[in-house]
């Protein structure tokens, strides 16, 4: 009977724990530059869907907090996830990415803690593809990349444990040579030099791609499959024996194509053409990624580069115009749900008389200060209600004239007191604010030399 009961327990934690994951909209893009989010926004929260992903690059020679902190408060409009992947610049008059070194962790940090983002939890993605010569300053350097990582990891959650640290996605296609790392040579000398680096992390950034050569099959399996993702997970259980069940955020996946119309095509090679490529993501989305409760978010690189590098991978051309994959991935059903999203609202400034006379009323202002995530009065009709202490007066909500209030914004806000017979001291309170007290007196008390000369004009004035 126990077994039994231990079994079913086991089945409904799954099932409770697949409609958990199922309830998220995973669509997602891999965008180049902040203007493109328009265009991100109607891909994947189009057809029900809503609050989808973006997997955005931010280097450290583009540390605007202006421009960044603008792409954060799109991103919270337009209903969007950032996944940051962090990059260094390409070294002068060289095809190399620099080498990101340990001791810059500190600044990167700062920068991301400054910024205010559109949702509780935020995604970090420790650079790119170190298993490239390319990518990290012109040497492959596992052990080197597991110290950076660690560092990273300690100082960016150290400033908010809301950050969610992801690796770098790897190329599972690249053989062991002078200029790539075979990705298990790569994870096994990373844990040798940190053991338990992996499961320092908060999710697995992978980069499945249909290798090899771009031409897999959206049913193929394996490593270097549509499916990476599966070997990666496997390698970090088995091998590595790491405890978390890391969320997989495939932030790199897709296939280029060949158009017979693009004139000057920079690849020899023969890709598949835009129809293929669209019904081949199709497959892919429906019955691959988005069946796994272990896939939190897909974004397909990539959904703006019409120029020679990436023209191949490109969801838009020159002009703007979508590829059939665009339409085809906009038109999949998708979930509306909403994220979590810390709120906090601060009080500035209350407009509250010394005392107010029995039997009378009042009305003040008072500022408050969005200093949270989200945009109040998005969700439902922002109104702070009153909570109250003491019932010989009757204090009202607090409603705001504008709709919505957005981070950092402050508004004034007009509310009304209203006394009774009784006098005394009384509390009351609003929602998400302190709690505030008004002293309640008697006309008569005007007459007692307690009093100052202005209170006395003042509760004159109130009373008449």
């Amino acid at each position: 009977m126990k077994k039994i009961s231990l079994l079913f327990l086991l089945i409904l934690s799954f099932f409770i724990h697949e409609s958990a994951w199922a309830a998220e909209n995973k669509f997602g893009i891999h965008i180049l530059e902040p203007s493109d989010l328009d265009k991100a926004a109607g891909l994947v929260n189009s057809n029900g869907g809503d609050w989808g992903y973006v997997t955005v690059v931010i280097r450290d020679d583009d540390l605007n907090f202006d421009k960044w902190q603008d792409f954060m408060n799109s991103c919270r409009e337009k209903h969007l996830i950032p996944l940051v992947r962090l990059a260094t610049h390409l070294e002068t008059g060289g095809p190399n990415w620099v080498k990101p070194k340990a001791e810059e962790a500190e600044k990167w940090a700062n920068f991301l803690e400054n910024l205010n983002w559109p949702v509780k939890d935020q995604y970090v993605i420790i650079f790119n593809e170190p298993n490239h010569t390319k990518e990290w300053g012109g040497v492959i350097n596992p052990k080197e990349y597991s110290r950076v990582l660690l560092a990273f990891i300690e100082k960016i959650k150290l400033k908010n444990e809301n950050f969610k640290v992801l690796n770098a996605g790897l190329d599972l296609a690249a053989p062991n040579s002078k200029t790539t790392m075979e990705a298990g040579k790569f994870l096994q000398e990373m844990n040798w030099e940190i053991p338990g680096i992996f499961d320092q992390l908060d999710g697995w950034a992978s980069h499945s791609y249909p290798n090899h050569g771009y031409l897999g099959k959206p049913w193929d399996t394996g490593k270097t499959s549509v499916r990476g993702y599966e070997w990666e997970i496997l390698t970090l259980k088995n091998q590595f024996k790491v405890k978390k069940d890391l969320p997989v955020f495939i932030t790199e996946t897709g296939w280029p194509a060949n158009d017979s119309k693009i004139k000057n095509q920079k690849s020899k090679i023969k890709f598949y053409d835009w129809n293929t490529v669209s019904n081949y993501l199709k497959y892919a989305f429906e019955s691959v990624w988005l069946k796994d409760i272990r896939v939190k978010a897909i974004t397909p690189f990539v959904l703006n580069y019409p120029e020679s590098l990436f023209s191949d991978f490109s969801w838009l051309d020159k002009e703007g115009n979508t590829y059939p994959q665009y339409e085809t991935i906009k038109n999949l059903a998708k979930i509306n749900w909403w994220p979590e999203q810390i709120q906090k609202i601060t009080l500035s400034k209350i407009d509250l008389p010394p005392f107010i006379l029995t039997n009378s009323s009042y009305k003040g202002r008072i500022i408050i200060t969005n200093e949270g995530q989200s945009i109040l009065g998005e969700k439902e009709s922002f109104i702070l209600k009153i909570i109250q202490k003491d019932r010989e007066i009757h204090v009202s909500d607090l409603i705001p004239e504008k709709n919505f209030i957005k981070p950092k914004e402050k508004v004034w806000l007009d509310f009304e007191i209203k006394t009774g017979s009784k006098s005394g001291e009384f509390n009351f309170e609003w929602e998400a604010l302190g709690p505030q007290k008004i002293k309640v007196v008697k006309p008569s008390i005007l007459a007692k030399a307690s009093l100052t000369f202005w209170e006395k004009i003042l509760a004159k004035i109130k009373f008449w």
